[in-house]
């Protein structure tokens, strides 16, 4: 008997999503002693997305059959926190029995160093200006940075916070726009107000090119008939000598 010749279906060569693989892709760089801040956050995500990140609570006070779970979470965010600090520190903290001990230790010993770190980024953020000769939208920006760098140590300021220092810090060229900003009724987020200031940097150096290119035209019409003005000069000087002719007469 002849067999039907049917196309046969190949399966696509895809690797299967892999949540541990996923996660250990996070992992921080070790923890050096500096920028305690930020590695802490980069540590919160990793260690929520490896679902142990609520063994740093501690025990709950009334103990459920789930006890294992959380025993094992324990252990892997401890061995976690530990694998993600050089190796100078991994003898201070690896005697440390629980994840609430070890990162309340952690907390305690580097959460307050890093206040001068903090003190120093408010300073960047008052003492910041804006110069004439760059884009009014990187100052911004930068500005931005600052305030959501902030947010780590924790130091949340509001939106509203930080366009009113975006406004106060336009250079003077910018001061009528400025004051049009202020006068208005509505709230505004800082993604709203980068956008308002992109769009009249845009349409300030459309206006401006348009202004050299006729400049730029008059300048060349000029060179073409370079004596255009002197005979312009001419046609004045006789012009006032006719006139006073007939007034002599």
């Amino acid at each position: 008997m002849k067999m039907p010749n049917y196309l046969t279906i190949q399966k696509p060569n895809v690797r299967q999503f892999s949540v541990s693989g996923f996660a250990a892709a996070w992992k921080p760089n070790n923890f050096d002693g500096k920028n305690f801040m930020i590695w802490r956050a980069k540590m919160v995500l990793w260690l929520t997305a490896m679902n142990c990140y609520h063994a740093a609570q501690g025990k709950p006070e009334q103990f459920t059959p789930e006890e294992q779970k959380f025993l094992a979470a324990d252990n892997v965010f401890r061995g976690a926190v530990i694998s993600a600090l050089h190796s100078t520190y991994e003898k201070n903290y690896i005697s440390c029995t629980s994840s609430e001990k070890l990162w309340d230790a952690l907390e305690a010993k580097f959460g307050v160093s890093d206040a001068g770190s903090e003190l120093y980024l408010m300073e960047q953020l008052y003492d910041y200006k804006m110069v004439e000769n760059r884009s009014v939208v990187e100052h911004a920006h930068e500005i931005q940075a600052l305030a959501m760098e902030l947010e780590h140590f924790p130091c949340l300021l509001p939106d509203k916070f930080v366009v009113g220092g975006i406004i106060a810090k336009l250079p003077p060229s910018w001061r009528y726009f400025a004051t049009s900003l202020k006068h208005k009724r509505q709230e505004f987020s800082v993604a709203e107000l980068i956008g308002s200031l992109d769009v009249e940097e845009r349409a300030s150096a459309k206006d401006n090119s348009e202004k050299g290119v006729e400049s730029s035209t008059a300048n060349m019409v000029q060179k073409k008939n370079p004596f255009a003005s002197r005979n312009k000069k001419k046609k004045n000087v006789q012009e006032n000598n006719n006139t006073k002719s007939k007034q002599t007469a």
